[in-house]
């Protein structure tokens, strides 16, 4: 089991494939995943006058092929919507969606027009996350921290100079990962894409998967 899982992950490649948009214009785009990227694929399971059923399925790309991709899979929510309102949702362990040569390892593979819903993040997300977000933290532990760091005990009183320059210093750190996160989600375009008819919502542009099976 090892061995074949350690085959997979040194086997795994950049993979990508052309999207076509089908709502608007007839945009074509690449579509560009790269191993440890994180991927969500929604799909649409059930859709009638009184239930609509979907699942989510969280993971890790690890390659694809010309008609299917296959993911470390991490999580999966399911989903049901009742027309009188009432609403399920349950997270189901990993091992029930995936075969049992593979259940320890969670791989799990999805044919393209199984797909009607992917949303990825970006290596360059990937990246600036494992930096960023650890920053956040630490400015605002230093920020709610800073008039403790700031108090002369021996005197009893606040050392407003030390304040200022400690809850100023995690503030503009704050600030700056904040800016920066806005300004890399603007720079990576779209990263959400919807393939099947008015599901999720009406919102998201739709697309198709070229020279695989037609609006579904």
């Amino acid at each position: 089991m090892i061995a074949l899982s350690f085959a997979i992950i040194m086997n795994a490649q950049p993979w990508k494939v052309q999207l076509q948009m089908v709502s608007g214009n007839s945009k074509v785009k690449t579509l560009r995943l790269k191993p440890e990227m994180k991927l969500d694929i929604g799909r649409l399971l059930n859709d009638n006058d009184t239930l609509k059923e979907y699942n989510y399925y969280s993971g890790i790309f690890l390659g694809g092929a010309g008609d299917s991709i296959r993911i470390r899979l991490n999580e999966v929510k399911t989903n049901s919507v009742f027309t009188n309102g009432i609403k399920q949702q349950s997270t189901i362990p990993v091992k029930y969606f995936t075969s049992l040569a593979l259940r320890d390892s969670g791989f799990i593979s999805f044919a393209l027009h199984e797909i009607d819903y992917l949303k990825y993040r970006p290596a360059k997300k990937n990246e600036f996350g494992g930096f960023v977000e650890p920053t956040i933290y630490l400015s605002l532990l230093t920020l709610f921290l800073s008039p403790i760091i700031s108090y002369n005990f021996k005197e009893g009183e606040l050392n407003a100079k030390r304040y200022k320059c400690w809850a100023l210093g995690s503030t503009l750190a704050l600030a700056s990962c904040i800016t920066a996160i806005i300004t890399i989600n603007a720079i990576d375009g779209p990263d959400t894409f919807r393939f099947k008819a008015g599901w999720p919502g009406t919102h998201t542009k739709q697309w198709r998967f070229i020279n695989q099976p037609e609006i579904r």
